[in-house]
C-alpha cells in the first residue's frame, strides 16, 4: 500500500486508500478500529470499489477538525509505516 495522503475536504480531514484484497483492507481497518477503541475517537470509514477505503477524520461535538483528529491520522499513518 502507498503512504496516507490526507487531505481537507468539506471541512474534514479525508484519506482514500487501495488494497489489494478485502482480505488486507479489512485487516488494516481492523488496526485503525482499536487505534479509534483507544483514544475513544472514532472516523467516519466508507469500503467502495471492493478494495478502496475512505477514512474522514472530524470531531462532530466541535464542528471541526481537531488534534484529536490529527493525532489520530498520525497514527493511522503508523500502521503503514510497521
Amino acid at each position: 500500500m502507498e503512504n496516507i495522503n490526507w487531505e481537507t475536504v468539506n471541512g474534514k480531514l479525508v484519506t482514500n486508500l487501495k488494497f489489494k484484497s478485502q482480505t488486507e483492507l479489512v485487516e488494516f481497518l481492523l488496526k485503525v478500529a482499536k487505534l479509534a477503541d483507544e483514544m475513544n475517537h472514532h472516523p467516519d470509514c466508507k469500503i467502495h470499489k471492493a478494495f478502496q477505503l475512505e477514512i474522514s477524520l472530524f470531531t462532530h461535538d466541535k464542528g471541526e477538525i481537531t488534534d484529536l483528529d490529527y493525532q489520530l491520522a498520525q497514527k493511522i499513518d503508523g500502521i503503514i509505516n510497521k
